[in-house]
Protein backbone atom coordinates (compact mmCIF):
# COMPACT_ATOMS: atom_id res chain seq x y z
CA UNK A 1 0.00 0.00 0.00
CA UNK A 2 0.95 3.53 -1.06
CA UNK A 3 1.90 5.33 1.90
CA UNK A 4 0.76 8.96 2.37
CA UNK A 5 2.67 12.25 2.21
CA UNK A 6 2.49 13.92 5.98
CA UNK A 7 1.09 16.95 4.64
CA UNK A 8 -1.25 15.27 2.87
CA UNK A 9 -2.29 13.68 5.89
CA UNK A 10 -2.65 16.71 7.97
CA UNK A 11 -4.59 18.79 5.14
CA UNK A 12 -7.09 15.72 5.02
CA UNK A 13 -7.42 15.35 8.49
CA UNK A 14 -7.98 19.65 9.21
CA UNK A 15 -10.66 19.46 6.50
CA UNK A 16 -12.13 16.10 7.74
CA UNK A 17 -15.20 17.87 8.94
CA UNK A 18 -15.62 20.94 6.44
CA UNK A 19 -19.06 20.59 4.96
CA UNK A 20 -20.21 22.41 1.36
CA UNK A 21 -20.72 26.05 1.52
CA UNK A 22 -24.76 26.48 1.74
CA UNK A 23 -26.54 27.93 -1.35
CA UNK A 24 -26.28 31.67 -1.90
CA UNK A 25 -30.00 32.41 -1.14
CA UNK A 26 -30.03 31.10 2.51
CA UNK A 27 -27.43 34.11 3.23
CA UNK A 28 -29.91 36.51 1.87
CA UNK A 29 -32.71 35.17 4.26
CA UNK A 30 -30.11 34.85 7.27
CA UNK A 31 -29.73 38.68 6.90
CA UNK A 32 -33.41 39.84 6.30
CA UNK A 33 -33.72 38.08 9.76
CA UNK A 34 -30.71 39.57 11.59
CA UNK A 35 -31.52 43.28 9.88
CA UNK A 36 -34.78 43.69 9.14
CA UNK A 37 -35.68 46.45 6.30
CA UNK A 38 -37.19 49.42 8.36
CA UNK A 39 -40.84 50.44 7.64
CA UNK A 40 -41.05 53.08 5.37
CA UNK A 41 -43.03 56.08 7.01
CA UNK A 42 -41.85 55.76 10.38
CA UNK A 43 -39.62 58.87 10.72
CA UNK A 44 -38.33 57.83 14.45
CA UNK A 45 -37.24 54.44 13.60
CA UNK A 46 -35.32 55.47 10.69
CA UNK A 47 -33.68 58.50 12.67
CA UNK A 48 -32.84 56.09 15.74
CA UNK A 49 -31.49 53.52 13.17
CA UNK A 50 -29.68 57.14 11.29
CA UNK A 51 -28.01 57.47 14.63
CA UNK A 52 -27.31 53.77 15.48
CA UNK A 53 -25.55 53.08 12.09
CA UNK A 54 -23.55 56.71 12.87
CA UNK A 55 -22.50 55.67 15.92
CA UNK A 56 -23.33 58.79 17.23
CA UNK A 57 -26.22 59.51 19.87
CA UNK A 58 -29.26 60.89 20.30
CA UNK A 59 -28.19 63.21 23.31
CA UNK A 60 -25.24 64.28 20.75
CA UNK A 61 -26.69 64.95 18.11
CA UNK A 62 -29.81 66.87 19.43
CA UNK A 63 -26.76 69.04 21.23
CA UNK A 64 -25.28 69.84 17.87
CA UNK A 65 -28.12 70.87 16.47
CA UNK A 66 -29.01 73.32 19.02
CA UNK A 67 -25.75 74.82 19.10
CA UNK A 68 -26.18 74.93 15.18
CA UNK A 69 -29.45 77.10 15.92
CA UNK A 70 -28.13 79.17 18.52
CA UNK A 71 -25.71 80.24 16.13
CA UNK A 72 -27.87 81.12 13.94
CA UNK A 73 -30.02 83.11 15.54
CA UNK A 74 -27.02 84.82 17.11
CA UNK A 75 -25.98 86.11 13.52
CA UNK A 76 -29.31 87.37 12.86
CA UNK A 77 -29.20 89.22 16.07
CA UNK A 78 -25.94 90.88 15.57
CA UNK A 79 -26.43 91.39 11.83
CA UNK A 80 -29.94 93.47 12.88
CA UNK A 81 -29.61 94.46 16.34
CA UNK A 82 -28.37 98.38 15.11
CA UNK A 83 -31.32 98.59 12.71
CA UNK A 84 -34.24 100.57 13.66
CA UNK A 85 -37.83 101.61 12.69
CA UNK A 86 -39.29 104.78 11.55
CA UNK A 87 -42.89 104.69 11.40
CA UNK A 88 -45.70 107.24 11.57
CA UNK A 89 -49.07 109.01 10.40
CA UNK A 90 -49.18 111.54 7.82
CA UNK A 91 -52.22 114.05 7.36
CA UNK A 92 -53.49 116.27 5.46
CA UNK A 93 -55.05 118.84 7.67
CA UNK A 94 -56.87 117.14 10.90
CA UNK A 95 -57.25 114.42 8.63
CA UNK A 96 -55.09 111.54 8.08
CA UNK A 97 -54.03 111.30 4.07
CA UNK A 98 -55.43 108.27 2.09
CA UNK A 99 -52.78 107.57 -0.20
CA UNK A 100 -49.50 109.25 -0.72
CA UNK A 101 -45.41 108.50 -0.55
CA UNK A 102 -42.92 108.99 1.78
CA UNK A 103 -39.14 109.51 1.00
CA UNK A 104 -36.56 108.96 3.14
CA UNK A 105 -33.30 110.99 2.68
CA UNK A 106 -29.70 110.20 4.34
CA UNK A 107 -28.13 113.10 5.96
CA UNK A 108 -24.13 113.39 6.10
CA UNK A 109 -23.84 116.92 6.74
CA UNK A 110 -23.48 118.73 10.50
CA UNK A 111 -24.69 121.78 9.28
CA UNK A 112 -27.30 123.47 6.87
CA UNK A 113 -27.71 123.60 4.04
CA UNK A 114 -28.08 119.96 3.82
CA UNK A 115 -25.64 119.14 0.75
CA UNK A 116 -25.23 115.62 1.06
CA UNK A 117 -29.14 114.67 1.76
CA UNK A 118 -29.19 111.11 -0.66
CA UNK A 119 -32.22 109.33 -0.92
CA UNK A 120 -32.29 106.43 1.36
CA UNK A 121 -35.71 105.13 0.58
CA UNK A 122 -39.62 105.39 -0.69
CA UNK A 123 -42.40 103.97 1.79
CA UNK A 124 -46.17 103.89 0.68
CA UNK A 125 -48.48 105.31 2.76
CA UNK A 126 -51.54 103.09 3.00
CA UNK A 127 -54.98 104.31 3.38
CA UNK A 128 -54.84 105.09 6.87
CA UNK A 129 -52.42 107.69 6.80
CA UNK A 130 -49.78 105.13 7.73
CA UNK A 131 -46.09 104.86 6.87
CA UNK A 132 -43.18 102.30 7.71
CA UNK A 133 -39.22 102.54 7.21
CA UNK A 134 -38.16 98.99 8.81
CA UNK A 135 -34.64 97.84 8.78
CA UNK A 136 -32.70 101.62 9.29
CA UNK A 137 -29.25 102.33 10.22
CA UNK A 138 -28.11 104.84 13.21
CA UNK A 139 -27.36 108.34 11.53
CA UNK A 140 -29.22 111.45 10.44
CA UNK A 141 -32.38 111.60 8.22
CA UNK A 142 -34.78 113.84 6.85
CA UNK A 143 -38.63 112.80 5.69
CA UNK A 144 -40.79 114.15 2.96
CA UNK A 145 -44.37 113.27 2.55
CA UNK A 146 -46.63 113.87 -0.21
CA UNK A 147 -49.69 113.10 -1.56
CA UNK A 148 -51.43 111.17 -4.65
CA UNK A 149 -50.73 113.55 -7.41
CA UNK A 150 -54.77 112.79 -8.29
CA UNK A 151 -55.83 112.57 -5.00
CA UNK A 152 -58.20 114.95 -3.32
CA UNK A 153 -55.69 116.31 -0.48
CA UNK A 154 -53.17 117.10 -3.49
CA UNK A 155 -55.35 120.36 -4.61
CA UNK A 156 -55.54 121.48 -1.01
CA UNK A 157 -52.32 120.15 -0.14
CA UNK A 158 -48.37 120.63 -0.48
CA UNK A 159 -46.25 118.53 0.23
CA UNK A 160 -44.21 118.82 3.38
CA UNK A 161 -40.70 117.33 5.47
CA UNK A 162 -40.87 116.74 9.05
CA UNK A 163 -41.87 119.13 11.48
CA UNK A 164 -44.66 120.60 8.37
CA UNK A 165 -41.60 122.56 6.40
CA UNK A 166 -41.74 123.47 3.11
CA UNK A 167 -38.31 123.61 2.56
CA UNK A 168 -35.46 120.93 2.92
CA UNK A 169 -33.04 123.36 4.18
CA UNK A 170 -35.52 124.34 6.99
CA UNK A 171 -36.68 120.53 7.74
CA UNK A 172 -35.59 119.14 11.30
CA UNK A 173 -33.36 116.04 10.94
CA UNK A 174 -34.92 112.62 12.28
CA UNK A 175 -31.97 111.41 14.17
CA UNK A 176 -32.00 107.61 14.94
CA UNK A 177 -29.29 106.72 17.54
CA UNK A 178 -30.64 103.72 19.60
CA UNK A 179 -33.98 103.36 19.18
CA UNK A 180 -37.52 103.00 16.85
CA UNK A 181 -38.71 106.31 16.06
CA UNK A 182 -42.31 107.11 15.55
CA UNK A 183 -43.92 110.50 13.71
CA UNK A 184 -46.79 112.43 12.86
CA UNK A 185 -46.17 115.02 9.23
CA UNK A 186 -48.59 117.34 8.68
CA UNK A 187 -48.58 118.71 4.57
CA UNK A 188 -48.85 122.20 4.32
CA UNK A 189 -51.96 123.78 3.19
CA UNK A 190 -51.99 125.57 -0.14
CA UNK A 191 -52.25 129.37 -0.05
CA UNK A 192 -55.78 130.71 -2.12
Amino acid sequence: MKENDPIEHKFRQSFSNFEEEPPSGVWENLQKELHPPLQPGNIWIRTAAFFHLTGKSVVYSIALGGAALGFFVSVAYLALRDRHTIRGHAYSGNVRLHNGSAELFEVADNTIPWDSATHYRSAIIDNYGHFRFAKIRPGKYMLRIAPDRNSEPAKNFLPAWYEQCEDADSCKLIIISNQDISLEVHLIPKIK
